[in-house]
Parts: structure tokens; C-alpha cells; sequence
């Protein structure tokens, strides 16, 4: 399983909500060791048979269980290696970056590579594209806010670049952004880029 992969991204959403809930917790600890039935399950952990069906369709559906078929009983089991696989996913901070960051192709990554060293931005390029490209990156590196006051914006871009200046204006003049009153607040493009309504 590989971080880059852009398919990964919603089965690992998928699987991760899957775990997402303490019900589904217990029954997937009660599966680890062996098998067990919608019954056993139901006495472990103390729900209703119908609330461990929806649960056990959830894990399925998260690709987390394997299924045997004893008639007249259904045998469920935790997958322990797509667990693993899920884990090994996002066990590096690269690995996390690579997921978080969404399918990025090579001419945005040779850009990226090109303009930043590490955290700083070494300069803002003068083709509108790659500019675009670097502007939504910083974008991106911003604390989530509804709303950034000039000074607090200039601090967390002169992390990055010393002519803050420059790039809230960039960030307006490319709608990412809009400034009322000193207070600046993202803008249909900037929301879009960063996925937030």
C-alpha cells in the first residue's frame, strides 16, 4: 500500500472510519484471535444482533474483515494485514504528507521542489502558473482560521517568506483572498483550494 497512490486515499478515508467508532472497536478485538458469528459477537460486546449487522457491514465495506460461510452461520475475522497496510500507509510524516496533500503530478511537484527549500520559500515565480501553483501551497501551510487580522497573517507568512507583503497581495489580486477592514478571509477560490465551504 502505497501513500502516492491515488486510489489509497478513499479506501484508507474508508477503512479509518470504519474504526471510527468504539462498538466497532470491541467486535474487531473480539475477531482477532478467531472467527466469530453475529451471535458471539452480539453476547461479547453486549448489542443487539441488529446493530452488529450494521456494524459488520461497515467493516466489510472498509475491507477490514474476512468472511467464511459454515451454514447456517456467517464466520467474520479481522484482516490483520489490510490493517497493517492501512498503518505502514501513514506511518511516516512523508507517507502523511503524501496522502494529505492529494495527487499532485510532476510538473506540480518539480515546481514545489524548484521554489521551496524545506519550509521557505526561496522566491515567488514570475510565470502565472507556477505561481499559482506555489500560492495555493503557501495557502495551504496557513492555520485553518474563518478570518486572519493583517498581523497575525504576516507572522505566519514571514515564516515562510520575508515579503509577506507581496504575497497578500498576490492572494487577493488571485482570489484566493479578501481583505475588509485589515481582516482577511478566504475567498471562493482560496475555500476551493483548501476543500472547506
Amino acid at each position: 500500500m502505497s501513500a502516492a497512490d491515488p486510489e489509497l486515499k478513499p479506501t484508507l478515508v474508508q477503512l479509518f472510519k470504519g474504526l471510527a467508532d468504539p462498538t466497532r472497536l470491541r467486535m474487531i478485538a473480539a475477531m482477532v484471535d478467531r472467527p466469530r458469528c453475529g451471535q458471539d459477537l452480539a453476547a461479547e460486546v453486549g448489542v443487539t444482533p441488529a446493530t452488529v449487522s450494521h456494524h459488520l457491514r461497515v467493516l466489510t465495506e472498509a475491507g477490514l474483515l474476512r468472511e467464511t460461510r459454515q451454514p447456517p452461520y456467517t464466520f467474520f475475522q479481522l484482516d490483520l494485514e489490510v490493517l497493517q497496510g492501512a498503518v505502514k500507509a501513514v506511518s511516516t510524516p512523508k507517507r502523511v504528507r503524501e496522502l494529505g496533500g492529494g495527487p499532485r503530478d510532476a510538473d506540480t511537484r518539480d515546481v514545489l521542489r524548484a521554489f521551496f527549500d524545506g519550509p521557505r520559500l526561496l522566491a515567488l515565480p514570475a510565470q502565472r502558473r507556477k505561481k499559482e501553483i506555489v500560492l495555493e501551497e503557501l495557502l495551504r501551510r496557513l492555520p485553518r482560521r474563518r478570518e486572519y487580522r493583517e498581523p497575525d497573517l504576516n507572522r505566519f507568512i514571514e515564516v515562510v517568506h520575508p515579503d509577506y507583503c507581496t504575497i497578500r497581495r498576490e492572494w487577493i489580486t488571485g482570489g484566493y483572498m479578501e481583505r475588509e477592514a485589515g481582516v482577511y478571509k478566504l475567498a471562493a477560490r482560496g475555500r476551493t483550494v483548501l476543500g472547506v465551504a
